[in-house]
């Protein structure tokens, strides 16, 4: 990621304007595996400043699908802390920075259903319903078909 994904224009003023990066060399400090519980590289890790951990993907991500992910750890981030009016507000750039990867798509809609719900005490069914009509072999589909049983 560091020859491809991190020097991405895009994914530079992504990380600027939303996130505080810190990367370890794990080959200079092998013990860094051990106190983020994690085996393997790259392993990315999104935390509050007390250190509670809101999302973690291991593994090579190309700039689009990285974006993606940061995206949805923002809007998952804002649902774990209760911030569902920020949540909502993350929506639609979490759905756009998704739109085509069907990894990611699908659990941003199950989450940005979540967030309307929780902000605006609607949207949940119609969301999942989307998601089933739109990603029906999904595991996020999965997640909700007994809304249809």
């Amino acid at each position: 990621m560091g020859r491809v994904t991190y020097p991405n224009p895009k994914v530079e003023q992504y990380l600027k304007e939303h996130f505080v990066p810190v990367q370890f060399n794990v080959a200079d400090q092998p013990e860094v595996m051990d106190q983020f519980h994690t085996p393997w590289t790259p392993t990315l890790i999104v935390e509050s400043p007390d250190g509670t951990e809101h999302r973690r993907t291991q593994g090579y991500l190309d700039p689009e699908r990285f974006i993606g992910e940061m995206a949805l750890a923002r809007l998952k981030k804002a649902i774990n802390e209760r911030n569902y009016e920020e949540a909502h507000g993350l929506i639609n750039e979490t759905l756009e920075a998704v739109k085509g990867d069907p990894t990611r798509e699908p659990e941003a809609i199950y989450w940005a259903s979540v967030a309307t719900y929780k902000a605006k005490d609607e949207g949940l069914l119609d969301g999942w319903n989307r998601l089933m009509d739109e990603f029906p072999d999904s595991e996020w589909a999965k997640r909700v078909e007994f809304i249809r049983m």
